[in-house]
């Protein structure tokens, strides 16, 4: 199986900036060009589908990765940036997340990707930059931690992750 994070094109950063800010000229033609990357991919190794953060960049770099190798497509909202949910005590949202908190949320909706798809599938994950160390510490198997760092991931950079099913079969 593959997972292939690809970082949103370009952010256009609204004032103040939002969920729905939109992507660059730039950003469009980096998503262009990861799109015709992706097409060559798929005509050796198929791609199943699309999981995206609902953040409209996110959404947009998928819809224009997609117009190449048209697959299904489906919003992830577990892929939101950190800081972006509400965690829960008592039924009532309290608190925004930690670090350590958003890297499992991201975890686990990745396993729950892996779950639903066979060893030879490919699934295309498009979200924000700091969601890649919870993408890097699932497959490396290293523990969520406060302590990881944000990495600093280009505009519409494709990092792709092979994995057997197998090894997270336990975690599933």
């Amino acid at each position: 199986m593959k997972i292939i994070y690809v970082h949103h094109a370009q952010r256009d950063k609204g004032h103040p900036s939002t969920q729905e800010d939109g992507i660059t000229a730039l950003g469009i033609k980096d998503a262009e060009i990861v799109a015709e990357l992706l097409s060559k991919l798929n005509e050796k190794q198929k791609i199943t589908a699309i999981y995206s953060s609902p953040f409209f960049r996110c959404m947009e770099t998928s819809r224009i990765i997609n117009l190449k190798i048209n697959v299904p497509v489906f919003q992830e909202p577990r892929f939101n940036e950190f800081g972006s949910v509400a965690l829960t005590l008592n039924n009532e949202a309290s608190h925004k997340e930690n670090w350590s908190s958003c890297q499992d949320r991201i975890k686990q909706a990745l396993l729950d990707i892996i779950q639903n798809y066979d060893e030879n599938d490919t699934i295309v994950c498009v979200t924000s930059g700091v969601n890649l160390s919870a993408f890097i510490s699932l497959f490396y198997n290293i523990p969520s931690s406060d302590d990881l760092p944000f990495p600093l991931v280009p505009s519409c950079s494709p990092i792709g992750f092979d994995i057997k099913k197998s090894d997270f079969l336990s975690k599933l």
